[in-house]
């Protein structure tokens, strides 16, 4: 008999290794959802500060721009006087520990703080005086007023505003500082200033008699000029006469138009063919880099300017002779498009205008204009028109056929220096802060 030898193998177990990753696979999973829900959680608490902040920093901007206004307003505050109208408390012995005296170490940092109730009472009382802001229900802000002096760039208001957020967990800060802002004295800027003049017009020039020294006349200040033939001639104040032999700024009231004046026979400076030394072409480096500048020494750009209490804003110059009428001092007026005048008797000698024009600059017709005109753009003067002061151009002026003339006249020009030695309060660049000292 035959016998198989069969023996019996063991079967292989299966599942142990699915299982492993199973749970590894889990393990995984539980910690990627653990992490995406801190990182969920995360996000929503940064999203919360932010909101936080936002309403915090827009209940600080609100406070500023109030105690801003307030400044602009009350442009007598500058001198820091303590008690009468504008009352100041004096940022000394337990006030330099308070805010806004102190910074965070408890040093004073001001020499004033503005109270709106009273020339004696507390800081606290800024708190809650006059100068609260009213924002939404809930919201907490207050705006405080404050006053350094400083000798060499003069005295510093600083506008403060502080806020909390709604559940009052969110605090921010904003301050931004004013200083007094000089004009150049005008009796340095001459009739014309400009970096090219285009001498191929039809034009006069009664020139400053001092303005290059004493007896040493000046008619323009330039650059560059082109006079590739023209029909010009620049005068004396003495020989700008009318037909009946008058001078006509002895007898011409500021509401009679000098068209009909011209310089007299024999008694030229410079004309066509002849520029003589009052006309002045600076060496190369001489001339400023903007004249905007250094009529402004104070403003770096037109949008400064801007932001200078007491300048008249407006879109361009329709009604500018109805507006110029109602001056009585100086004025500045910025034109933040073009300007074109055609005809009328704009400002006085008693109330001339500083016309700063950010677009283009055209007058033509039958003008009398009083005061000084600075265009940033394009300049073209023409038609019988008389600036009894000073034009300054950013570019190259153009000084067209139809009898334009520019008269230096002292009357206009000191008023100017004498109404607008400090004519107004301008935020001091780079003060901004929103960190609190």
């Amino acid at each position: 008999m035959r016998f198989n030898n069969l023996k019996q193998r063991p079967s292989n177990q299966s599942g142990a290794v699915t299982l492993f990753v199973s749970i590894i696979l889990l393990i995984g999973v539980t910690l990627i959802t653990v992490f995406a829900a801190r990182v969920g959680i995360m996000d929503q608490r940064i999203a919360g500060n932010e909101y936080r902040h936002k309403e915090a920093q827009a209940a600080a901007d609100a406070a500023l721009d109030q105690a801003a206004s307030f400044i602009s307003n009350n442009k007598a505050m500058y001198d820091g006087t303590v008690g009468g109208t504008y009352p100041w408390v004096a940022c000394t012995g337990s006030l330099e520990t308070q805010f806004p005296c102190a910074d965070s170490s408890g040093t004073k940092i001001y020499d004033l703080a503005f109270d709106p109730i009273t020339a004696t009472t507390t800081i606290e009382s800024l708190q809650d005086g006059s100068l609260a802001v009213p924002l939404a229900s809930g919201t907490e802000s207050q705006a405080y007023i404050t006053y350094k002096a400083s000798g060499s760039i003069g005295n510093i208001l600083t506008a403060i505003g502080t806020g909390k957020s709604l559940d009052e967990t969110g605090n921010a800060y904003a301050q931004i500082s004013y200083t007094q802002i000089s004009i150049l004295t005008p009796g340095t800027v001459p009739p014309i200033m400009t970096p090219e003049i285009d001498l191929s017009g039809n034009f006069t020039i009664i020139p400053n008699p001092n303005g290059g020294g004493n007896g040493v006349p000046i008619s323009a200040w330039v650059q560059a000029t082109d006079s590739s033939g023209s029909s010009w001639q620049t005068c004396h104040l003495g020989s700008y006469r009318d037909g009946s032999g008058d001078i006509c700024s002895d007898t011409r009231l500021d509401d009679v138009s000098w068209k009909d004046c011209a310089c007299t026979a024999g008694e030229i400076l410079s004309e066509s063919g002849n520029i003589n030394y009052d006309i002045v072409v600076a060496d190369p480096g001489e001339f400023p880099d903007s004249v905007f500048g250094y009529l402004f020494p104070n403003l770096s750009s037109f949008n400064d300017l801007l932001d200078v209490e007491g300048v008249i804003k407006v879109d361009n110059c329709i009604g500018i002779e109805s507006l110029a009428n109602t001056f009585t001092t100086s004025k500045i007026v910025a034109v933040t498009g073009d300007c074109s005048i055609n005809g009328g008797i704009i400002g006085s000698r008693e109330g001339p205008i500083i016309l700063v024009i950010q677009g283009d600059l055209q007058i033509t017709g039958f003008s009398d204009i009083y005061g000084i005109i600075l265009g940033l753009e394009v300049v073209h003067l023409g038609g019988t028109t008389t600036v009894h002061g000073s034009l300054l151009a950013e570019d190259s002026t153009k000084l067209t056929t139809g009898g334009y003339t520019q008269a230096y006249d002292e009357f206009v020009l000191s008023n100017i220096a004498e109404d607008l030695e400090t004519f107004g309060l301008a935020k001091q660049k780079y003060s901004w802060i929103d960190i609190q000292p």
